[in-house]
């Protein structure tokens, strides 16, 4: 059962619950005696044990719900004796009882005159044995394990105080010094010395065999306040772990002694990890009760436990338990990680938070980890007090993810600035709780030390774990207030308190606990990102002609702290950000559209791309607080454009993991900044009707994202009517290819009308032979008021046309009733589009004059190594780096699509079209892997190359040294490839030694070639392959490069 419990403080009983243990101790020393004489004596069984005598209780009330009498166990096996004695022995109702493991009470186990431990010296020197040996000893109750009894398991032992009933405020034991045993009276409530010890035989002769008794609690009285307690224990874990503990000078008066598993709890049973006030009343698992799947009591041996104890046995009441065996090895935790809500390593929007992950490997299917994540966000280097942040809950095996609100432990934003937050992670397993209740003051410290438990090793680890937050500050209270980074307890721990009754201890209740693993402190692990972001859009003029050059000016700017509204609470301040996206949709009825990006002080502020094309305008910008950038997007209004007005937005929207407080998701309007419109009025051209005409490269056959030779192109020609009242009748459209240059593709013709345009389909059409766009006997009407008619071809570039060669033609229609009767199309290009050049403004449709209406061009690109070509143009070499494959014990770590294209937004080289060349037709891999590595785990990285350009690259080397922390796997591929290299289309593995293919691996600090090596020599050695001679056309300009390491 879970319990609140009332402190009595008018006794000041004091509960400990008890953790971990220490002090130098051997496994081998004779033992005469098991029981008080082990908490009256040093740890080497001497006795000068400084401090007070600790006296078991045995009366008819209880502390916090647990009774203040207790039963002792001890295992024992048919063939060897079990000796008991007490100081109370026949003295009032003092006596001695005995269960079997089954339960069934013992008859009279001590005859006339048996069982009375007399003085301090038949304490220390045990029971007598049979026939006259250790004669100083005191005369035993003798249990032989024979016949009847001859019952494997633990044997219950109770020992009975001489009155029970002795229950008032005055009926405590005198306060005596460990090595003085006082004689007891009728009337005590206690018990004085006990002891139970085992022999190996029947006839009760030889040692004792240590460390077969123990006892789930202990309620224990020292008779007063201010009185020192030095007694060790040595407490066993069901995991098997074993820990020593020397209270080292603490007083606590009348206590119950045990140790648990979680310490104080919630009303759900789960562990807080801090110290409570006893008001209201803290909840834990009482030790007088068995255990349960969650809830375990560990056992209190006086000696090192017996080795050859079991791994369990059974106990009258509590069935099967617990006893002794040796620990798994303890887990492993790696290194804590944190990503914000959108996925941005190290980085949260404090509205908004993320998850921090780990892994744990090496934990046991029945054990159960638990973690304490602390941000210390106060920053002065004590976690876990303030309004530092406490995430707890259970941990698994594998890998673990905590979400956290971003809130601090108050439930408020934390602060943004470019100054990060230390984070810990705790991984509390194996953990031993000892809480105290109402213990004053602990001036010294107590000493708490991990054993192993097969050799008798002391100090595997001494480390104890506190939290004291939130206890009034009284009473020289623990000094860090918090200690979940862990304190060293070998000179004394978790020292509070200034000797009096109102010490910081008094009224709290003090817990402590230990791990099997320590904690790590990650230094800079999150960055909280605030920044209010404003922009700004101005247009060049309104209202404009169709045909027309028209600028739009965006400004973009993060503001400082003095402008926030509202105001910043300091620390609160605004942050530098990077990735801030700035996004403006120019509308369909401007064409050419072109940007450029530029920071005001480049010192400040930068641009992601610092140009572009198309309608469709996104980039990023970084920009320090107070800084800004300007885009510039210049574009011409459609020559066959209606009249009206044209309205758009750009907007800025703050990095992933960013909050802007003046972002559209804030609900007062008046508060958004992120965005702004401009509006354009468009007076129609003067010229009706008005044609255009765009290309686009609808085929590339090699992939190049050129227009060369072999590739297709489409023609779209458009012809509109924007007069409010002229007809525009006998309408004919022609236009003519070049077929020197390019030859029509049959069947590609297509014809749509739209606004009520009379006009006739000529699907004849082939732009030589019959270069009719519309029908030449049915002429066509456009009424007035938009009515339109599109047509679209394509064509195929001819295989011998060189590079550089333009192919330029424009569309002509006849008509009557409009203001020109031959009206030649104007160059046009939107999204998607093969760019064409900017508009002159000078739009009269008099043909043959072309230089006024522009014509659309199309420059065609190829091969760089053609002998006619004057300027073949320099060629770079692009390299993408990609995960391609993360294997976990040889399987693909899942979760993770390593065959998809995942574009790096601030990396414009991964949408290069030459990458079309690849098999995967994109560089496919993540760029990043947010899944946590364990050491074991196999990476692999792929090195995508592209050569773009008009000349062949020589002699090409490519070198890429091994991350620190890994090593090469030189069996990646095959027995002896640890290399795979990509090249005209084919996949080849290459051995890793110095041989006649194209590469091989440097070995850690082996000379390397610098270059292409960055240096002479590399610390975990390097992949070095050779690609030769690169020719900038495909299949031959693109491939790859691909190993993999293994984490260490």
């Amino acid at each position: 059962m879970k319990l609140r419990f009332k402190i009595f403080q008018h006794q000041s009983w004091l509960i400990i619950s008890s953790l971990a243990l220490a002090m130098g101790l051997s496994w081998s020393q004779p033992i005469r005696a098991e029981g008080s004489v082990d908490l009256t004596t040093d740890a080497a069984g001497n006795n000068n044990l400084d401090g007070r005598r600790p006296f078991l209780d045995f009366r008819d009330d209880d502390t916090a719900g647990v009774p203040r009498s207790t039963t002792i166990q001890v295992f024992a096996r048919p063939g060897e004796t079990i000796n008991l004695g007490s100081s109370a022995v026949n003295i009032g109702n003092g006596a001695i009882q005995v269960r079997d493991p089954n339960g069934m009470l013992l008859a009279n186990p001590c005859g006339a005159g048996e069982g009375l431990i007399a003085n301090r010296a038949q304490e220390l020197a045990g029971p007598q044995e049979d026939g006259g040996g250790n004669p100083g000893g005191y005369d035993p109750c003798v249990v032989p394990l024979n016949g009847l009894l001859a019952i494997e398991g633990i044997w219950t032992v109770t020992f009975v105080s001489p009155d029970s009933t002795q229950l008032d405020g005055d009926d405590n034991p005198p306060v005596t010094d460990a090595d003085v045993l006082p004689a007891q009276a009728a009337d005590d409530n206690f018990i004085s010395a006990w002891d139970i010890s085992v022999r190996n035989n029947l006839a009760n002769t030889g040692d004792t065999v240590d460390g077969r008794v123990y006892a789930t609690y202990l309620p224990l009285n020292l008779g007063g306040n201010g009185e020192p307690m030095n007694s060790i224990a040595y407490i066993q874990t069901q995991r098997g772990d074993l820990y020593r503990m020397n209270l080292n000078g603490m007083a606590p008066f009348g206590f119950i002694f045990f140790a648990n598993n979680k310490g104080f709890t919630d009303q759900a049973g789960e562990p807080l990890f801090r110290s409570v006030p006893t008001i209201p009343d803290p909840i834990f698992h009482l030790p007088n009760e068995p255990d349960n799947a969650d809830d375990i009591t560990h056992k209190i041996f006086f000696n090192p436990p017996s080795a050859d104890l079991p791994v369990a046995s059974t106990v009258a009441n509590f069935g099967l338990t617990f006893l002794r065996q040796n620990p798994p090895p303890p887990p492993t935790i790696d290194t804590l990680s944190f990503v914000g809500v959108d996925g941005t390593p190290g980085r949260a929007d404090p509205t908004r938070g993320g998850n921090f992950s780990f892994n744990i490997q090496g934990q046991g299917a029945d054990e159960t980890g638990r973690f304490i994540i602390t941000i210390d966000v106060n920053r002065n280097g004590i976690l876990g007090d303030g309004n530092d942040v406490l995430l707890t809950g259970e941990a698994v095996n594998g890998l673990n993810t905590v979400n956290w609100n971003g809130q601090d432990g108050n439930g408020d934003l934390l602060p943004a600035g470019n100054t990060p937050y230390d984070a810990s992670i705790n991984f509390i397993i194996g953990d031993v709780h000892f809480p105290f209740f109402d213990p004053e003051s602990n001036e010294d410290g107590f000493i708490l030390d991990r054993v192993d438990n097969a050799t008798g090793t002391v100090s595997l680890e001494n480390f104890i774990y506190y939290n004291d937050t939130g206890l009034e500050d009284i009473g020289n209270p623990t000094n860090p207030i918090s200690a979940l980074n862990g304190q060293d307890s070998s000179g004394g721990g978790h020292i509070f308190g200034d000797g009096t009754g109102t010490g910081f201890g008094n009224n709290n209740g003090i817990d402590t606990w230990t791990s099997l693993v320590r904690p790590e402190i990650v230094r800079g692990l999150i960055t909280i990102s605030k920044a209010d972001l404003t922009i700004d859009k101005a247009i060049s003029a309104t209202p404009l002609q169709a045909g027309s050059p028209v600028t739009y000016t965006l400004t973009v700017r993060s503001l400082t702290p003095a402008e926030a509204n509202p105001p910043l609470i300091d620390p609160d301040t605004f942050t530098d950000i990077e990735g801030a996206t700035v996004t403006d949709t120019i509308p369909d009825a401007i064409t050419n559209v072109t940007w450029t990006c530029e920071p005001v002080d480049p010192a400040t502020a930068a641009c992601g791309t610092t140009e572009g094309e198309g309608n469709d305008v996104e980039l990023t910008v970084d920009l320090d607080v107070g800084a800004a950038a300007t885009i510039t997007i210049n574009g011409t209004i459609l020559p066959i454009a209606a009249g009206g007005t044209v309205q758009n937005t750009a907007q800025i929207s703050p990095p992933p993991d960013t909050f802007d407080p003046t972002s559209p998701a804030v609900p007062d309007p008046n508060l958004n900044n992120n965005s702004d419109f401009a509006e354009l009025t468009i007076i129609p051209g003067p010229v009706q009707p008005v044609g255009v005409k765009s290309s686009a490269l609808v085929i590339d056959a090699d992939g190049d994202g050129e227009a060369d030779p072999g590739d297709t192109l489409e023609y779209t020609v458009i012809y509109r009517n924007n007069d409010g009242t002229r007809n525009v009748t006998e309408f004919l459209a022609r236009d003519t290819i070049d077929t020197t240059l390019v030859t029509f593709v049959p069947g590609s013709y297509t014809f749509a009308a739209a606004n009520g345009a009379v006009v006739t389909a000529n699907p004849t059409f082939n732009g030589s032979t019959d270069n009719n766009l519309t029908s030449p006997t049915t002429l066509g009407t456009l009424p007035p008021g938009g009515s339109e008619i599109t047509m679209t071809y394509r064509v195929t570039i001819n295989e011998d046309v060189t590079a550089g060669t333009e192919i330029m033609n424009q569309a002509v229609a006849t008509s009557t009733g409009g203001t020109l009767n031959n009206v030649v199309t104007d160059a046009s290009a939107g999204t998607g589009d093969i760019p064409q050049l900017d508009d002159d403004g000078v739009d009269t449709g008099n043909l043959p004059d072309t230089a006024d209406d522009e014509p659309t061009i199309v420059t065609v690109g190829g091969d760089a190594t053609d002998p006619t070509d004057p300027d073949p143009g320099p060629t770079t070499l692009v390299l993408v780096k990609r995960i391609t494959n993360a294997l976990r014990e040889g399987i693909t770590i899942p979760g993770v699509n390593f065959g998809a294209f995942v574009d790096d937004p601030n990396d414009t080289n991964d949408n290069l079209a030459g990458w079309s060349g690849l098999s995967t037709g994109t560089p496919v891999g993540v760029s990043q892997l947010d899944e946590p590595l364990a050491s074991g785990d196999v990476v692999e990285y792929t090195i995508y190359f592209l050569a773009e350009g008009g000349t062949t690259l020589e002699n090409v080397r490519l070198c890429d040294p091994i991350p620190a922390g890994t090593v090469f796997v030189p069996n990646g591929f095959t027995g002896n490839s640890g290399i795979a290299v990509n090249q005209n289309g084919a996949t080849s593995n290459i051995t890793n030694a110095a041989d006649a293919d194209q590469g091989q691996f440097f070995s850690p600090l082996a000379p390397v070639s610098s270059p292409p090596c960055p240096n002479s020599s590399e610390p975990q050695g390097a992949v070095l392959v050779n690609l030769g001679d690169i020719v900038p056309t495909a299949p031959s300009n693109v491939g790859f490069v691909r190993f993999r390491i293994r984490i260490e």
